[in-house]
């Protein structure tokens, strides 16, 4: 990195949900520079002359956009973003994330943006990235958990967060923000079969549970994109006849995949999210391979997640030899843990985008590193409360028949 360089990029307006970028420094984190902040979320980006953002208003996408990466940077600059912080050395690196959430025809139909370099007045412009590779038909196993590895007396089934810090990762991108590639819409959101208004409505069984999620750095802390919050906590899988019951409120949410005017009436976050993650460093998503070809994620975004009637959400985590029995109990919505590591903690988190300004509940709302207990009070009933049940109870009374 140098103070005389300059990067443009020039692109089109995705179809999808939600996209951004991101410039981080050697960290890997993003910063400001002169008041100019180094991430900008798709609604902000001014759209070139003659084209329309589709976060804007009501657009097609494909408009054209063009970004300016640069030392020299001040507030209130549209598409503009400082390339690095003031106080970087000459030959610091600095790295530029594309995100790009639940593209409507897939990531293969996602157009790159061309990178064009500029220093010393010559301008030189990189060739595009080749397509990703196939992923390979077994997940690479991830290093011995921090708290609790196959050997060792197993814990209770709600582990606190481990000790141990991880070491410093190279930046990357974290696997459970590479968006889309579990974009399946074919479960049953909020349904109401009885037709009921607010008003007609009984009051909703009280939720219980254990307050085990905090909003920690341990998560946070490995490029992160600055519109996205996570609150996590350390799970083991509590074995063949029991599994985890995690219920609270559901914010309201886009749904669908293509880009709509930001922020939008009723809506309180564009996306939200409840993963299984392994440990190590990177945390990737669980993701189960199967001889058949078929992939079984451990993600479910907001249009993927079955609500009862109260907006209230019901995640039970368990194995994938519990998943039929899970799925046919009405309002719950299955999250695997790993077949291949299925005595080690995992890190369960539960993600907000992009919360709007009015919506006090959010993630983004609660202090790093406090206490779940603080966590709970800021979030109210949106706070992801934990139980441990027998797969029996949850098959013939329901998620409230889970209680703490």
């Amino acid at each position: 990195m140098t103070e005389d360089l300059e990067i443009t990029i020039s692109g089109v307006f995705p179809d999808a949900r939600y996209a951004s970028f991101t410039v981080y420094d050697d960290k890997p984190t993003w910063f400001s520079r002169n008041g100019a902040n180094s991430s900008l979320p798709d609604h902000l980006i001014a759209p070139d002359p003659g084209s329309a953002n589709p976060w804007q208003g009501v657009r097609r996408p494909g408009g054209r956009f063009t970004l300016t990466l640069s030392p020299d940077v001040a507030p209130g600059q549209p598409n503009r973003l400082p390339l690095s912080r003031e106080d970087a050395l000459p030959g610091a690196k600095a790295s530029v994330i594309y995100r790009v959430y639940l593209p409507t025809d897939g990531d293969s139909t996602v157009v790159l943006p061309t990178v064009t370099l500029t220093q010393g007045g010559v301008s030189k412009t990189l060739p595009t990235c080749p397509p990703a590779p196939p992923p390979t038909p077994t997940p690479t196993p991830p290093p011995p958990s921090p708290s609790t590895s196959p050997s060792s007396p197993s814990p209770s089934p709600t582990s606190t967060p481990p000790a141990t810090t991880p070491t410093p990762a190279p930046p990357a991108v974290a696997a459970e923000d590479v968006a889309a590639t579990s974009d399946s819409t074919d479960r049953s959101v909020g349904d109401d079969p009885d037709g009921l208004g607010e008003a007609d409505r009984p009051s909703p069984p009280p939720i219980t549970g254990e307050k085990l999620f905090t909003r920690t750095s341990e998560v946070e802390n490995l490029a992160p994109n600055p519109d996205n919050a996570y609150l996590g906590t350390w799970l083991l899988p509590p074995g063949p006849d029991h599994v985890v019951v995690i219920r609270g409120r559901a914010p309201q949410a886009i749904s669908g995949s293509r880009p709509v005017s930001w922020p939008r009436r009723r809506a309180e976050v564009r996306y939200w999210s409840m993963c299984t993650n392994l440990g190590g460093q990177y945390k990737p998503v669980v993701i189960n391979r199967f001889d058949d070809g078929s992939t079984s994620y451990g993600c479910r975004y907001n249009d993927e997640t079955r609500l009862d009637r109260h907006g209230n959400y019901a995640f039970v985590l368990g194995t994938e030899g519990q998943r039929a029995a899970i799925e046919d109990v009405r309002n719950t919505t299955f999250v695997p843990f790993s077949v291949s590591y299925s005595t080690v903690p995992h890190m369960v988190l539960l993600r907000h985008l992009l919360p709007v300004a009015d919506f006090p509940y959010a993630v983004q709302n609660v202090p790093m590193n406090s206490s779940a207990e603080t966590a709970a009070a800021i979030m109210g009933a949106y706070y992801p409360l934990v139980t441990v049940c027998s797969l029996a109870t949850l098959t013939t009374e329901g998620p409230h028949g889970c209680s703490a």
